[in-house]
């Protein structure tokens, strides 16, 4: 038999369901949304609020497997080491406190008949503040000096961790002065790289979030899609066929 015009035979899909799941998926993306937003506010201010240095690596930087020094039109080529924390060279900031020595190599001759002058200063937040008492933020410093084999080895011991300023001053016989800076840590390597951990912690645990969110909508419509339909009512007494014969006595 056919069943026609019988509704209950298709039963139409639960519009409240839909709209519940709807409504939590929108409310819970919208949570998402404002969760990472908040996230990203706590990672600006406390990258903006902690104390780190003003500048970039400025001058200092790898370049063909070296680390240089852009030094006016020449280079130096950098190489630091920690003789007792470890045999590892460094680039840029110094991973520990104690003994540290810095090697500087001139590539170019002309370096080599220049007076160079060294110095480390606390960094205060750049050179204006740097010049209004230069002695009383030194840390370390070697007079100008000519080195005619073109290396140049400087040793310092940094008792605390903190931000620095490298400062090398080339001076020539024919006026020529170049200084070139650059900013570098010493036992502060985890914090320069702080806002990157979190970045990344950050967008793993929303990319788990938008994940959960995803799952949920699956769940929610293979259910549908294997709701087994509601029972048939009960068939009502045919009356064509009269009363029911009650059993004889």
């Amino acid at each position: 038999m056919r069943d026609g015009g019988n509704p209950e035979a298709h039963p139409a899909p639960d519009v409240g369901e839909d709209r519940f799941a709807q409504r939590y998926a929108f409310r819970f993306a919208r949570g998402l949304r404002l969760a990472v937003l908040s996230a990203a506010a706590v990672v600006v201010t406390m990258v903006a609020g902690a104390t780190a240095p003003a500048e970039a690596h400025g001058r200092l930087g790898a370049a063909e497997g070296r680390c240089r020094l852009f030094i006016g039109p020449d280079i130096m080529n950098f190489t630091g080491y920690l003789p007792e924390a470890s045999k590892n060279e460094f680039c840029e900031d110094i991973p520990a406190t104690g003994p540290i020595i810095m090697v500087f190599d001139a590539e170019q001759e002309e370096l080599r008949d220049m007076k160079v002058e060294l110095r480390i200063v606390k960094d205060i937040g750049g050179e204006e503040k740097e010049n209004a008492d230069l002695q009383a933020v030194t840390v370390a410093y070697r007079e100008p000096k000519s080195y005619p084999t073109g290396t140049i080895n400087f040793e310092h011991t940094f008792d605390e961790p903190g931000y620095f300023v490298g400062i090398v001053t080339v001076t020539g016989d024919h006026g020529e002065r170049w200084v070139s800076r650059f900013p570098f840590s010493v036992g502060k390597s985890f914090m320069r790289d702080l806002p990157v951990y979190l970045t990344l912690g950050l967008g793993t645990i929303a990319a788990f979030l938008i994940y959960l969110v995803h799952r949920r909508r699956d769940t929610t419509t293979a259910a549908k899609a294997h709701k087994p339909p509601p029972p048939p009512p009960p068939s009502a007494p045919d009356e064509d066929h009269g009363p029911e014969a009650t059993p004889a006595e």
